[in-house]
């Protein structure tokens, strides 16, 4: 269970994107939520003007706005994962089996998880590579 949170809250870079890949049907409780964008900009202005000591009372102040996904087996969802999202307890009748990756570019800010600690390059483009072997004439 991951109660609402967002993974930029916790160090991760807002450079980001997360794909979740469901391994089974998910829906109602044995998926997850999130709070579109749409919705996001009114829940800031909420959390600054308010205090909150626990993730529960983060909820009480999304849960009329978050939105219940279903995505089933062969399909995924890819999503701003610095949107603030998470899920309940599964009270469904099967357990839920997903996997998620996440994606950025080689040169945007990583926040705490590094290239070689946490992501490792899967593509890298020809201008990447010029630009990272890419040496002066001169001194400097």
């Amino acid at each position: 269970m991951l109660p609402i949170h967002s993974d930029v809250w916790s160090g991760d870079s807002p450079y980001e994107i997360n794909l979740w890949v469901p391994l089974v049907n998910c829906y109602k409780t044995k998926s997850m939520y999130i709070l579109e964008q749409k919705d996001y900009l009114d829940f800031k202005k909420d959390m600054k003007n308010k205090n909150y000591s626990s993730s529960q009372d983060i909820f009480k102040l999304a849960k009329h706005k978050i939105k219940w996904l279903t995505v089933n087996y062969g399909e995924f969802l890819i999503f701003n994962q610095g949107l603030p999202h998470g899920n309940v307890v599964n009270v469904e009748k099967e357990t839920r089996w997903s996997m998620n990756c996440r994606f950025k570019s080689y040169f945007s800010p990583y926040g705490d998880k590094k290239v070689g600690e946490f992501f490792l390059p899967i593509t890298t483009r020809a201008m990447t590579e010029i630009g990272i072997n890419f040496e002066y004439p001169f001194n400097k």
